[in-house]
């Protein structure tokens, strides 16, 4: 082995001692890169978990502001139009709602009734019945004269707002205590007494006089004709028909057949609309007390006589008749080819709307939903269970239940119709939510603007184009404008 210099151990020791130290140095770097990427790390998933929580915050405030929120409804097949809050004191629990066509009006406990606007939930005017005592049953809305006006009814009077604005146009004293919400039959509004009656109240416009509505000078009023008008109103009993027992359950208007009526004295009664003459009766041994279910012509009404009956409105006589071992006290629903009743012992339960020669009906199927159905959409039976606040969705082939929902803020729920119907939600909060079904059951026809484009024109190479539909603005997850949420 050869001897090294000085000069190379001296060259060899500084590249050593340079190697150790640029080693130090990378290692140091490493380390401090080591450190960076740890905390880069550590950020990142704080972010992810902060981002998270802001998720669950927006769910959980979406949950605590909507009656029912579009997560849970989603898998009923339903989404939200809006929701709104109907302005009260605290101190007063808005308690009623009433759905007369496509008006909605709720009222308080103190006697305030406010309109809302059915397509956006705007509140369009509040008024109030003069007394905070009287139970208000219905208000519906009435055609009188140069424009239509909505009357509440109440335990002591007929109560008239403007149809515009809510300005008070009448308030008439009662013969006759209502037992029941008032059912629209032209210009009539009819209810059912505790003592067996059927009373048609009309509302008669008087006293019409024009208003100047513009001032061009000094005792000079334009003759503009579109000029406002000043009335006044009456709401007088028109008519009236007695039917044996109480009739508990508002009537029902049948277009094209009459008023329908059960009572507790076991009679189904069908009333010429225009005159209040009976047309037929169908009697049974045990009380009627829920509402009957009209589809193509017949009306399914249940019994504490242990029977659902499906009675011909043309003739008055029962097509069929299913019996139990129990009293039937909750309304059916009726809708395309079947008839739905919750039976006590046994739940759900589906009909055949044409069980051809079985007087006894034909049973379906039966079903572990509770509640009543108060809809059919696409997706099947939606069914409201008022004692556990539970909404479910109920195929129709079987009667599975698909999915449910709990909204416990609810205090009052129903649907405008039998089949697709809006389902209104209210609160005793002021509250009002607005459901629609996600998918319809009626085939919609597609507006002239968005037709397909006929192959001949196509075939021509014609230079034709179709416009698209207006598409409105979504309101499945958050009221828009003019709306609001608490």
């Amino acid at each position: 082995m050869e001897p090294i210099s000085m000069t190379q151990f001296k060259f060899s020791t500084c590249a050593s001692m340079a190697f150790i130290a640029s080693s130090l140095l990378t290692s140091a770097a490493l380390a401090q890169d080591g450190h960076d990427i740890s905390q880069g790390n550590v950020q990142s998933t704080e972010q992810s978990s902060a981002s998270k929580n802001n998720l669950d915050t927006m769910k959980d405030q979406a949950v605590a502001n909507f009656i029912a929120s579009p997560q849970s409804i989603t898998p009923l097949g339903l989404r939200n139009l809006w929701q709104t809050k109907i302005p009260h004191k605290s101190a007063s629990a808005i308690i009623g709602m009433s759905l007369d066509d496509k008006e909605i009006f709720a009222w308080d406990q103190f006697g305030i009734v406010t309109r809302v606007k059915s397509d956006t939930g705007v509140v369009l005017w509040q008024g109030s019945t003069q007394s905070k005592l009287d139970k208000i049953f219905s208000v519906n809305m009435l055609p009188a004269g140069i424009t239509s006006a909505a009357v509440a009814l109440t335990d002591a009077a007929t109560v008239a707002f403007e149809d515009s604005n809510g300005t008070l146009l009448t308030q008439e004293s009662l013969r006759r205590v209502p037992a029941t919400a008032g059912a629209t039959s032209g210009n009539y509004v009819v209810f059912g007494d505790s003592e067996g009656r059927v009373i048609w109240m009309k509302l008669v416009e008087s006293n019409v006089t024009d208003i100047a509505s513009k001032r061009t000078a000094a005792g000079d009023y334009d003759s503009n004709k579109q000029r406002g008008q000043r009335r006044s109103a009456r709401c007088i009993e028109a008519f009236g028909a007695m039917s044996v027992g109480k009739v508990v359950t508002p009537p029902v208007f049948v277009s094209g057949f009459g008023i329908l009526t059960v009572s507790t004295g076991g009679e189904i009664c069908l009333y010429d609309a225009n005159n209040s003459k009976p047309i037929w009766k169908y009697k049974s041994n045990a009380p009627f007390v829920s509402k009957p279910s009209i589809c193509d012509g017949i009306a399914y009404v249940a019994g504490k006589d242990q029977s659902l009956h499906a009675i011909d409105l043309s003739s008055g006589l029962s097509k069929w008749d299913w019996f139990n071992q129990v009293a039937l006290t909750n309304p059916p629903l009726a809708v395309g080819d079947m008839v739905v009743l919750q039976v006590p012992e046994q739940g759900l339960m589906a009909f055949s709307t044409a069980p051809g020669d079985k007087v006894n009906g034909l049973v379906m199927w039966k079903s572990k939903a509770t509640g009543n159905a108060i809809t059919r959409t696409k997706d099947g039976l939606i069914t409201w269970d008022d004692a556990s606040r539970t909404m479910s969705l109920v195929e129709t082939k079987a009667g599975g239940i698909t999915a449910t929902a709990q909204f416990p803020s609810a205090k009052w729920v129903a649907s405008t119709a039998s089949m697709d119907g809006t389902i209104m939600l209210l609160c005793d909060d002021g509250r009002v939510q607005q459901l629609k079904p996600i998918e319809m059951m009626k085939p919609t026809v597609a507006p002239q603007s968005a037709q397909t484009i006929p192959a001949a024109v196509k075939e021509a190479g014609a230079d034709a184009t179709t416009d698209a539909p207006a598409t409105e603005p979504a309101k499945d997850d958050a009221p828009g404008a003019g709306e609001s949420t608490p």
